[in-house]
């Protein structure tokens, strides 16, 4: 995989190659340039993405090495690796090294000694990342948790970096590597579907601490004479149970404030009344329910769930419908 194309990202230029061009070292050091690294300059007001600084990051790559984990996820095309720790602090970037090299810490970069093979290299705008495929394995196996590894796999899987038929076959290739173990779990745990950190929490809660099957993923679901009924974030199709993890955030700039929007909020409450009407339970899970109340969210999903498969299907009016099969999209009227 190469590509060639990095849009708006301005590439580092050595100290001696703009000077062959005129630029003085006053330039240089005067508030027109900015330093990236030591000999490497870029026009000063360069937007701060997160592309730009891995660019800028990848300068200090030594030969056979290549950025990896969230950093190569990232320019692989999954966005949602944005760069931020939990605390919205800017993550070190990931630079791979091979095993003979030492290198010194320095701030905002991580350097992971570990041989890469020439298959578990590609290029990205010129730039060496780790392949999709050892993408996904080190992002298993280094994250702090099990939870989180879910997160990053469920995250490369909606970006289409990875496909889950190749899930078996990365752990299979773990062999005895640190984290192999936490991998192997992660990848069976890992869905295609999720659209949230927050929507992959609250089904890893359902299956992990309730013990539940896995339910479905934005399922489309219609009512009896094919009507749209609406794509709810987790459906368990045994009890009838919807569970929707309502974030503070958004990636539509039209509404940024998510499921706190006022506009937002009356669409959440039409579409949780069409499913109720129709037989669906509906339970609503925040960021604080998969943080400080974990427990009590769990106690809520054991008992919402009992109500549902007490109930059973006698007063569904509501079916589960295959994404290619064309039904009229719209409220029911």
């Amino acid at each position: 995989m190469t590509t060639t194309d990095l849009p708006g990202v301005v590439r580092p230029r050595t100290s001696r190659a703009l000077r062959e061009q005129g630029v003085s070292k006053h330039l240089l050091d005067g508030p027109r340039y900015s330093r990236t690294s030591p000999g490497r300059y870029v026009p000063a007001g360069v937007p701060a993405t997160t592309t730009q600084r891995l660019v800028e990051a990848a300068a200090h790559l030594p030969t056979g090495g290549a950025l990896g984990g969230w950093s190569a996820a990232h320019l692989l095309g999954a966005v949602r690796f944005d760069g931020l720790d939990r605390r919205l602090r800017p993550a070190p970037v990931v630079l791979c090294v091979p095993d003979a090299l030492h290198r010194r810490a320095a701030p905002g970069l991580r350097y992971v000694r570990q041989e890469l093979g020439s298959d578990e290299v590609v290029h990205v705008g010129g730039i060496p990342v780790t392949s999709p495929a050892r993408t996904a394995s080190d992002l298993a196996r280094w994250a702090p948790d099990l939870e989180q590894a879910v997160v990053d796999l469920d995250a490369l899987l909606q970006a289409g970096v990875v496909q889950e038929s190749a899930l078996a076959l990365l752990a299979h290739d773990l062999g005895a590597r640190r984290g192999a173990r936490q991998a192997r779990s992660a990848f069976n745990l890992a869905r295609y579907g999720a659209r949230s950190p927050g929507e992959t929490r609250l089904r890893l809660t359902c299956v992990l601490g309730l013990g539940a099957p896995t339910p479905l993923l934005n399922p489309r679901v219609h009512d009896r004479l094919g009507r749209f009924l609406g794509l709810p974030d987790l459906l368990d199709p045994e009890a009838g149970l919807v569970l929707e993890y309502d974030g503070a955030s958004w990636q539509d700039p039209e509404r940024p404030d998510g499921h706190l929007d006022p506009e937002q909020h009356r669409e959440d409450n039409e579409r949780e009344e069409w499913f109720e009407r129709n037989g669906l339970l509906v339970l609503c899970a925040t960021g604080p329910d998969l943080a400080r109340h974990r427990p009590g969210l769990i106690s809520r999903m054991r008992a919402a769930r009992a109500e549902g498969l007490l109930r059973g299907p006698a007063r569904w009016t509501w079916r589960v419908t295959p994404e290619r099969y064309a039904f009229p999209v719209g409220r029911p009227r």
